[in-house]
């Protein structure tokens, strides 16, 4: 029986990309860009409610579901950790061969995530006014942030559901199902959207419903896709149930890649904290320009899973150069790609960040920021690639520790000092800059250290 599942696991892979073997630059491009459009269109869904509440509700409307999105995305972020963490261990566990592994995986965390999901779901619908008030949300924003927040939670144990299984997609290989998937729930967004504010207009409350439509088909699409047959991992209803000894291989990836997103995602609430005390337009401001940001911050997160899955796959077959020189060539392809898009977007500022938002003292702000951080862009890819390289070798928690040093300790520093001595936007805006740049080179001192020791030991 033992023999036959490994055929059968074998005989499975050969459908899907393996990373253990072949050109290592085209397998990277071949998986990065449907990654790259799958980040695009998930983002499509916050960002099509930002460009009809932008250019319909005005710029109350467009700060309520900007103080919003942070919040949000700081109270996902744990269970994203978590399905990076079960990312790896899949990853690793498809290098070595081992289907049963990918098997318990994959189930517990999907056991884990909707449990969890259920519990952040709750807590977040009722702590949504307590937590927005501590974060000087002006008080005519309230109203609507709270409306859709507690609206957008109702659909989280199904976007934690959906980031498990696309997740396991892409560390078996295959990353084009997570990217046909969000196409379509991406459009079928952009037409909800239409419906709740021109045809029925219920304002915030309907680019909210209109999200957790999308997201929910998003979940369903997926559970459809890894049910059907020919997949390394399968999902099986009578299959779902945490596994504590392999779970713990899951938190140990991933509870550290969570905290870290949260650490993220904090730092990130802080900078919105100061911004709030500029007033409305400041904070419509920042809005804007995070969603103009995402044209370029999303295929650097593409960049970085792949290096992830990459990593993972070889560390399982214990291939460290291979490794090592898909982390070099990752590294140059989103330096150069996210010079270029940096380029673009500066050399259209007005127009692109005119998409996202009519008001003109509210772009101008906008460009303000954008002009300080996006020529400097190109140093995240090296902090991504390498901090993704690392956790595909389960070096998460090191990981963890860089990113708390220079995004969250630093960072909050600069931020107090900054708005202390300066108090501009342009000053609270040089903080991403300078904490990206010490990151990277941390990241990349410590790859370096770990992948010199692994090259060892494969020589010997």
């Amino acid at each position: 029986m033992k023999n036959r599942d490994s055929y059968d696991f074998m005989k499975d892979m050969k459908k899907k990309m393996v990373m253990t073997e072949g050109n290592i630059v085209k397998i990277l491009i071949m998986f990065i860009l449907p990654m790259i459009g799958s980040s695009i269109f998930q983002q499509l869904y916050n960002t099509a409610d930002f460009l009809f509440v932008g250019n319909m509700l005005g710029k109350t409307s467009a700060a309520a579901v900007g103080a919003s999105s942070t919040l949000i995305t700081c109270i996902i972020g744990i269970f994203t950790g978590i399905s990076v963490g079960t990312s790896v261990v899949i990853s690793q566990a498809i290098g070595a061969s081992d289907n049963r592994r990918v098997d318990l995986a994959f189930h517990s965390s999907v056991a884990f995530g909707i449990a969890g999901g259920l519990i952040l779901m709750v807590f977040g619908i009722l702590m949504a006014p307590v937590i927005l008030i501590f974060l000087k949300t002006p008080g005519n924003v309230m109203p609507e942030a709270v409306s859709y927040i507690r609206i957008y939670l109702l659909s989280l144990p199904m976007l934690i559901f959906y980031n498990m299984c696309a997740g396991a997609m892409r560390a078996q290989g295959d990353s084009r199902a997570p990217f046909r998937i969000l196409v379509l729930c991406g459009f079928v967004n952009v037409a909800a959207d239409a419906l709740f504010l021109i045809v029925i207009p219920l304002g915030v409350v309907g680019v909210a419903i209109a999200t957790s439509v999308s997201q929910g088909l998003a979940a369903v699409l997926a559970a459809v896709c890894l049910s059907g047959e020919g997949r390394p991992v399968r999902l099986s209803i009578k299959r779902l149930c945490i596994d504590w000894g392999i779970m713990k291989d899951v938190l140990r990836i991933g509870l550290p890649s969570g905290v870290q997103t949260v650490i993220i995602t904090f730092s990130n609430v802080m900078v919105q904290y100061y911004i709030n005390g500029f007033g409305e337009t400041a904070v419509a401001a920042f809005a804007t320009y995070y969603k103009a940001e995402n044209l370029i911050y999303l295929p650097i997160m593409a960049f970085g899973q792949a290096m992830t899955t990459f990593s993972g796959q070889n560390t399982g077959a214990k291939q460290f150069k291979r490794i090592l020189k898909g982390t070099f060539i990752t590294g140059l392809l989103g330096t150069g790609v996210i010079f270029g898009i940096s380029v673009i977007i500066l050399m259209y500022p007005e127009t692109v960040f005119g998409w996202f938002m009519r008001d003109v003292e509210v772009v101008a702000d906008a460009l303000v920021i954008a002009f300080v951080s996006f020529p400097f862009y190109w140093i995240y890819p090296i902090m991504e690639v390498t901090g993704g390289a690392l956790r595909g070798m389960g070096y998460s928690l090191s990981s963890m520790v860089i990113i708390i040093a220079n995004l969250c300790v630093l960072r909050v520093s600069l931020l107090a000092t900054f708005s202390k001595k300066f108090h501009t936007l342009r000053s609270m805006a040089s903080v991403y800059p300078i904490t990206w740049a010490t990151a990277a080179i941390c990241f990349l001192f410590l790859f370096i250290w770990i992948i010199r020791k692994k090259c060892k030991m494969e020589q010997n």
